[in-house]
């Protein structure tokens, strides 16, 4: 649960909108301050180790992932600073590629049994759930999963229809469902890729036409097909026909262009969802009518 100036928006630090592109500097302060700091720890005290993580190799870690040379840092600066330095003032991208290292590095140090204490203390599903508190609480839009990747927070129902397409695609139509799973992950896994997601859910669309159209080669001769036989609306088949002239005609979705996309999250989700519907109308379709000409 949100805790109460995020659940009555009292905070001004909070954005009304739901972030996916950026990370707020009141953000990364509570992710070192309240998550990061209780797991690691410095080789230099020459004490006994338990953190499962230790500055110095997150330091260069850090640095591997933003690309970037590790800088000189002051003498005088303890190793926890110059960590809090590189995540608080690092690429927004590169916090969000840093939070699921992080929990990567914990997948990896309790694969070794661990005692439930250790797990307690420093277990990646206690960091998975603390990383999405603070995300829920701050309306960031992405969420750990169990395999450490953010995800975007996708409404129940939107989630529920995805998952009801992709059950539609077995048998004939898997390497449907394999384009379809990936216009899905396009749009929800960080990094986004609208471009890619219309891409594959176009495909997607393109294949389950192609089982039923055998002789065609693209998803426009899917269409003469359907207008040859006769028996399909024939506004419903011109919608489908504009979703493929869509796809194929944006600039750097389908093919190769000399200028750049202009494509945006929005236009991906609809095509997602349009070619979703698409997908099922033509699957329960056809079925219905070939039930009736037996």
């Amino acid at each position: 649960m949100p805790k109460f100036s995020s659940r009555f928006k009292y905070d001004p630090r909070i954005p009304q909108e739901t972030i996916l592109e950026d990370a707020p500097a009141s953000l990364r302060t509570a992710y070192l301050n309240a998550i990061l700091e209780d797991l690691v720890e410095s080789d230099s005290d020459g004490g006994p180790t338990y953190a499962p993580l230790h500055y110095y190799a997150l330091i260069r870690e850090f640095c591997g992932l933003s690309r970037q040379d590790v800088p000189e840092f002051s003498r005088y600066s303890s190793a926890w600073n110059d960590l809090r330095g590189l995540v608080r003032d690092g690429a927004w991208f590169t916090f969000y590629d840093f939070v699921e290292h992080v929990g990567k590095g914990l997948l990896a140090a309790q694969r070794s049994e661990k005692s439930s204490e250790w797990l307690s203390k420093y277990g990646f599903e206690g960091y998975r759930a603390k990383v999405n508190d603070l995300f829920a609480e701050d309306n960031i839009g992405w969420r750990l999963a169990e395999s450490s990747e953010l995800s975007r927070e996708i409404p129940g129902p939107l989630s529920s229809r995805l998952e009801r397409g992709a059950a539609l695609l077995s048998g004939s139509f898997a390497p449907a469902r394999r384009h379809y799973l990936k216009a899905a992950r396009y749009v929800s896994t960080h990094h986004l890729d609208p471009e890619n997601a219309i891409k594959e859910i176009t495909s997607a669309v393109e294949s389950v036409g192609r089982v039923f159209y055998a002789n065609a080669a693209t998803l426009g001769d899917v269409v003469k097909e359907m207008r040859r036989e006769g028996s399909w609306p024939t506004a419903l088949v011109a919608l489908i026909e504009k979703f493929y002239v869509y796809a194929s005609s944006e600039p750097a979705v389908r093919h190769g262009a000399p200028v750049s996309s202009s494509v945006v999250l929005s236009d991906a989700e609809f095509s997602l969802h349009v070619g979703v519907a698409i997908i099922r109308y033509i699957i329960e379709k056809h079925d219905s009518q070939k039930n009736i000409r037996r």
